[in-house]
């Protein structure tokens, strides 16, 4: 799902500093570093062109990560059977 596009070293021990991924679909793209801070985009497609929608960035990737986990339980709670949220659209992830 996620290819590596680039990966910055760092000088001092030439461990991985950051790295930009892309995802497969070209919807989503992250610049991302070893502290946890990341630049997250996403984007339209459409048979003319790749448009950038929307922009987040965060220095608590994992915390972002938590609170959208919490808002999908929360939206399973209140919208349930039927919906979008209903637990049958739940992708797992390898």
């Amino acid at each position: 799902m996620w290819i590596i596009k680039t990966e910055h070293k760092r000088d001092a021990d030439g461990g991985t500093a950051a790295l930009e991924l892309e995802t497969d679909d070209k919807r989503f793209d992250v610049n991302i570093r070893w502290d946890g801070c990341a630049e997250i985009h996403v984007y339209s497609i459409t048979e003319e062109n790749r448009e950038i929608n929307d922009t987040f960035h965060t220095c608590d990737l994992k915390g972002f990560i938590d609170l959208l986990q919490s808002l999908n339980t929360v939206c399973k709670d209140y919208f349930g059977e039927g919906s979008y949220w209903e637990d049958s659209h739940d992708v797992e992830f390898v």
